[in-house]
């Protein structure tokens, strides 16, 4: 695999796409990002101190089928090993640290044919808290950053290359999960913010939330849990 660091990029995943014209697996770390976004377009805060990593390759379309919980069971597995403290998954790709994000992923694809370039983007806030309710994993760690950088991309590379069942996936999402049945939480959908109750997952890992006494399966936004006062 081809591991490049730089000081600076526009966007570890964009720069990933980029090389995949040129190499089977890439690896991209930078310091920081001018133009580094997350789910749905969304800015990511990049600090410098912090984690920035893209990992790039070329696989069948067939690898894309559970990909992105299969990132997260590995990156969260490795990191729950080493982290002192309460460490969830937040749906659909976060994960938080003592109730806060520490860090979120974003897979991308671009298919062709039989094949799919992939890039599996990761943000870790190891130093730095970009958000006042985030959390930092350097004081939780005994691991230096680079340490932290050369374990996600070999996880990384494992989750592309695992075939995890659908049950071994859907157990792990839910003993870890930081939503429990019954919260209450809101849903932004971009254009609209729904209110409901947290009833559970499908299978498909689509979130199911009652509102108003209608159960309703949704595949994507951003879920909050309403802090009880």
């Amino acid at each position: 695999m081809k591991i490049i660091r730089l000081k600076s990029i526009d966007s570890t995943n964009k720069e990933a796409f980029r090389l995949l014209n040129h190499f089977q697996r890439v690896a991209i770390l930078s310091e920081t990002q001018t133009e580094g976004y997350g789910r749905n377009g969304a800015k990511w805060h990049s600090f410098k101190g912090n984690i920035h990593l893209s990992v790039g390759a070329i696989c069948k379309i067939a690898c894309l089928d559970t990909l992105s919980i299969r990132v997260l069971y590995h990156v969260f597995s490795m990191l729950k090993k080493e982290v002192k403290g309460q460490l969830l998954v937040k749906w659909p790709n976060d994960i938080l640290l003592n109730g806060e994000k520490a860090g979120g992923i974003l897979i991308e694809s671009k298919v062709k044919g039989d094949n799919a370039m992939v890039v599996v983007g990761i943000g870790l806030n190891y130093e730095k808290k970009p958000l006042n309710d985030s959390a930092c994993l350097k004081d939780a760690l005994t691991m230096s950053r680079e340490e932290v950088e050369n374990m996600l991309m070999e996880e990384i590379l494992n989750a592309i290359d695992s075939r995890l069942s659908m049950k071994t996936l859907f157990e792990f999402f839910l003993e870890n999960s930081y939503l429990q049945k019954g919260d209450e939480v809101t849903l932004n959908r971009g254009d609209r913010i729904l209110k409901g109750r947290f009833v559970g997952f499908t299978e498909k890992f689509g979130i199911r939330i009652d509102i108003d006494g209608n159960t309703r399966t949704f595949y994507s936004g951003e879920v909050k849990k309403i802090r009880k006062s």
